[in-house]
């Protein structure tokens, strides 16, 4: 009967409909985001058991991983002195017994009960003079009921569901449901890459017969992910599109002035960046490129020649700042920039009577060069004729935002920049449409930054440095711990921390914080550039941006609570000027994560080396925040372990949509309804190019 009625289940119906799974079960499932039963095709196992076969329990040895089948004759609460209480079980077969032990479980207590019949596969270990096995897998059994060997299936549970009934209903169901989904590859290009077709690989994901089995599907599966996103990427951005942009002059009159005017000559690496940026902007393919500096690799001298090649066509350029304080700083600098070649630049953050005149002079082409905050994407904001595209700090954009003011201008070249080092991985997953240029070196004077752990119980070490530093006539900054994403009560911790150092006589404590008004941060920030602060304490707001060269000291309190990316962008703010400098992390790491940030920010300065780090510590899905740039994430792929699948998929995605931009073609229609979800469900309401 119930496999009458898994037979006769719809994609589209409700999970209910399925036997076994009323009200209550339903619940459990939604839980675990499953709506409709077409969903479970993609509940995919957390991983598989290897049963190959049962053991004996006279037989298992230490060191090795075993699966056991008995009854149990013990099951008992333990709480040894001065240590936590664990579950202790003892499982008997016809050859023997065998102690297990669970900790930090005892509600398991209820589950393992004497008489239970249970299987467990786990490692087995020697504890002191006994063997035994520390927290196995285990399945309890009818008893009756056989068990299940081969490549097991393990699934996430919530609620009442147990490992058996999905493993039970997941194989009486997949069958049939994966038959009724579409495959969203074409069958020319199976038959190229070689793939099994989409059903195949599901059904044997959830159920190989064999690892062989497993890796094939597991790579289909991969595959796909990587193209969705691929796709996606580009078609939002409008990369699939062949039609010609805006050809810019590279080496005009105005850039050659303002080339001569700079009081040095590019690095090496900015020399190289400009070349690859030169090439795109003289062709008529619009420019997407994405720039990665270290900090003070100096890119801002590259977006101003870049800007500037576009005013030359007599264009706009826009500057797009992820902060106000940000867009104010760097609104200064391009004003100084530009003064040596009477360019005015204006400034946009918000509303009032200046932003209006700035809208209105943008809008005429009276002002051809704008800096500002997503203000600049608004509905109320108008270009005469935008050329050039310029986002700082990409990471702190969504690619909806960028995609807006893309769309200010008829094609404009866009140059996208961060000083936040991202792998090749994650450059080619979030930034698909781009391509990627990296300042090797840094600008000619910078110091290398002594890096220094120290504990909590040790911070006077570090508070003396910095006094020592101020009486020398130099400055430092504190950074606060991060509390919480709640930016209210981060500044309450700098306020207290600058209140207990003004306390202390024989140095000029500065404080910004992201509650005060822009204005006073303004104030705040240029006075600590005078030097009329010795010390500015911060929360991490001062992250990017900063450019105090005066300042060689930096404190960073609770380092353990930042990643990697917040601790060398704020590292970075030191070692600007002519002095030695030092950042000391103050921090007592609880977890081997946090140990291993600490630790890697202590041995390397290099940015791009500790932004691998970083992505093997946390995983691709969250260094960057993914659902942000428009990509979900995956649930099967792993940038780092699959890249050369990743970069496949993207030549795969880049040549599908040359000849077909639009994935119009009646052997794209499964494939681009498949991307069109994609793009809903990370930022719904887009439109798709």
């Amino acid at each position: 009967m119930d496999g009458d009625r898994g037979a006769a289940v719809a994609l589209g119906d409700p999970i209910t409909k399925v036997a076994g799974i009323g009200p209550r079960r339903a619940e459990d499932f939604r839980r675990l985001g499953i709506e409709r039963a077409g969903d479970l095709l993609t509940l995919w196992p957390r991983r598989h058991l290897d049963r190959a076969a049962i053991t004996p329990i006279w037989q298992v040895r230490p060191g090795e991983t075993f699966t056991i089948l008995g009854h149990i004759s013990q099951s008992a609460l333990k709480t040894p002195p001065g240590r936590q209480p664990f579950l202790r079980v003892v499982v008997q077969d016809p050859t023997g017994s065998l102690v297990v032990s669970f900790f930090h479980a005892g509600w398991l207590k209820n589950q393992l009960t004497p008489g239970q019949k249970v299987l467990m596969t786990g490692r087995v270990d020697r504890f002191g003079r006994n063997v035994a096995m520390a927290h196995p897998d285990f399945e309890l059994l009818q008893p009756d009921e056989e068990p299940r060997l081969g490549l097991v299936p393990v699934y996430p549970l919530a609620g009442g569901l147990r490992a058996r009934f999905m493993q039970q209903t997941m194989q009486r169901l997949l069958p049939g449901l994966a038959v009724q989904a579409a495959d969203p590859l074409p069958p020319d290009l199976i038959r190229q890459e070689d793939f099994p077709t989409r059903s195949w690989a599901v059904q044997h994901l959830h159920f190989p017969h064999s690892q062989q089995d497993r890796e094939q599907a597991r790579r289909r599966l991969v595959f796909d992910e990587f193209l969705r996103m691929s796709l996606a990427v580009l078609m939002l951005h409008g990369r699939a599109d062949t039609r010609a942009g805006q050809i810019q002059d590279p080496d005009s009159a105005l850039v050659r002035k303002f080339m001569q005017s700079l009081p040095f000559a590019l690095t090496p690496g900015q020399t190289a960046v400009w070349k690859e940026i030169s090439e795109d902007l003289s062709s008529p393919r619009p420019m997407a490129r994405l720039l990665q500096g270290d900090v003070g690799s100096g890119k801002t001298i590259i977006a101003a020649l870049t800007m500037l090649a576009g005013l030359s066509n007599n264009r706009q350029a826009a500057f797009m700042a992820p902060t106000e304080l940000l867009a104010e700083q760097q609104h200064v600098v391009l004003s100084r920039l530009f003064a040596s070649v009477d360019i005015e630049v204006g400034l946009l953050t918000g509303r009032g009577k200046s932003a209006d005149l700035v809208r209105d002079d943008t809008a005429s082409g009276k002002l051809r060069a704008v800096v500002g905050t997503q203000a600049l994407v608004s509905q109320g904001v108008r270009f005469d004729r935008l050329g050039v595209v310029i986002v700082d700090e990409q990471h702190r954009f969504g690619v909806r935002q960028r995609a807006e003011l893309s769309e200010k201008g008829i094609f404009p070249d866009m140059l996208v920049m961060t000083a936040t080092p991202i792998p090749r991985t994650l450059a080619l997953t979030v930034y698909g449409d781009l391509e990627v240029s990296r300042i090797e070196g840094l600008p000619p004077g910078r110091q290398p930054i002594q890096t220094v752990h120290i504990s909590s119980a040790d911070r006077r070490v570090a508070y003396q440095a910095v006094r020592d530093r101020v009486r020398m006539g130099q400055q430092a900054y504190v950074v606060c711990p991060l509390v919480d994403e709640n930016e209210a009560l981060n500044a309450k911790a700098a306020v207290d921390l600058a209140e207990g150092m003004r306390k202390i006589p024989g140095w000029r404590i500065g404080l910004v914080h992201g509650q005060m008004p822009l204005a006073e941060k303004t104030r705040v920030m240029g006075a600590f550039r005078q030097r009329e602060f010795d010390v500015l304490v911060a929360t991490t707001i001062i992250e990017v941006g900063v450019d105090v060269p005066n300042a060689s000291m930096m404190v960073i309190e609770q380092a353990e609570r930042f990643g990697l990316a917040q601790l060398h962008q704020l590292r970075g703010r030191v070692g600007r000027g002519a002095h030695a400098s030092t950042c000391y992390l103050i921090s007592d790491p609880k977890t081997e994560d946090a140990e291993a940030r600490i630790q890697a920010m202590v041995e390397t300065q290099d940015g791009l080396a500790l932004a691998e780090r970083d992505l093997e510590i946390r995983g691709p899905g969250e260094v960057l925040g993914m659902r942000q740039h428009g990509v979900a994430g995956f649930e099967l792929a792993n940038p780092l372990r699959d890249l050369t699948m990743l970069e496949r998929a993207r030549v795969v995605a880049r040549k599908m949509l040359t000849g077909d931009p639009r994935l119009n073609r009646p052997e794209h229609a499964n494939l681009r309804q498949w991307v069109r979800e994609a793009i809903d469900e990370a930022l719904p309401g887009q439109v798709l190019h």
